[in-house]
């Protein structure tokens, strides 16, 4: 078909263009990771054909810290993803946006529970075995979290007490994660299991207690993407345009000649 590279160029940059748009519309969402849309060349025959979404890439790297003064909000510096439990399911997130439930239980916008591993009273944590992070009836001071992810219930009488240890998860391919939606994400074969540990430890990174992440967005990079994919559809729009007229022209001759 004539048509067949210029829309293999077309739908590509409409991808990348969808890509952008995503990118720029969570530039305020904590935690977000920008994607990046990689094209690669079609062939055939040792030909080339067109173009071809070879991935959409997300972008794992660090986004800057903006302090709430919230207890609740926690930011991971370093490697590592928040684990959440959605009714047996288990998810995760950077984005560290947190509070209470009426069941004292720590967790997100749509109520999945944080995770973690408990602790006696002398501090000992118990890794063995994962749990949903609650705050201690009583506990009407709030809570606290030092960079190792220790939960602390506050007391009106001043003490405190270790609630539990936030769980970190790190992944081999943190870019193979599945897209769970609303800034969550779940395993996949592409990014291997979970390896969960302690904040602050190894490859885990530490918890830092009323900041949020931001977005690693760069909006000026993704507004010049916005303008290279818009050429492109452009430019590939026009040379559909030609082809088109050119086989006009091909079929307008033809069926002028002659009849013999």
């Amino acid at each position: 078909m004539p048509f067949r590279i210029p829309l293999s160029g077309l739908n590509s940059a409409l991808t990348g263009l969808r890509t952008t748009a995503n990118n720029i519309a969570n530039v305020a969402t904590s935690g977000f990771r920008q994607s990046r849309t990689e094209l690669a060349e079609q062939v055939a025959n040792g030909v080339g054909r067109g173009v071809r979404v070879g991935a959409i890439a997300r972008q794992d790297t660090q986004g800057t810290f903006r302090f709430t003064n919230n207890a609740l909000d926690f930011a991971i510096g370093g490697n590592g993803y928040f684990m959440l439990s959605n009714g047996g399911s288990r998810l995760y997130t950077r984005n560290g946006e947190f509070g209470v439930d009426s069941n004292g239980y720590i967790v997100n916008a749509r109520g999945a529970r944080l995770q973690g591993y408990s602790m006696d009273s002398s501090g000992q944590v118990n890794t063995g075995v994962l749990t949903d992070l609650q705050m201690s009836k009583g506990s009407t001071g709030g809570i606290g979290v030092d960079p190792g992810g220790v939960v602390f219930a506050r007391y009106s009488d001043g003490r405190s007490e270790p609630l539990g240890k936030v769980a970190i998860a790190v992944f081999t391919n943190p870019g193979g994660l599945q897209n769970a939606g609303t800034n969550e994400w779940t395993e996949s074969s592409a990014s291997g299991a979970a390896t969960l540990g302690e904040a602050g430890t190894a490859s885990f990174g530490r918890i830092q207690s009323g900041a949020l992440e931001n977005s690693n967005v760069d909006l000026t990079d993704q507004l010049l993407d916005m303008i290279k994919f818009s050429r492109q559809i452009e430019a590939q729009a026009k040379v559909i345009q030609t082809e088109r007229e050119n086989a006009e022209s091909i079929a307008n001759l033809f069926s002028k000649r002659p009849a013999k």
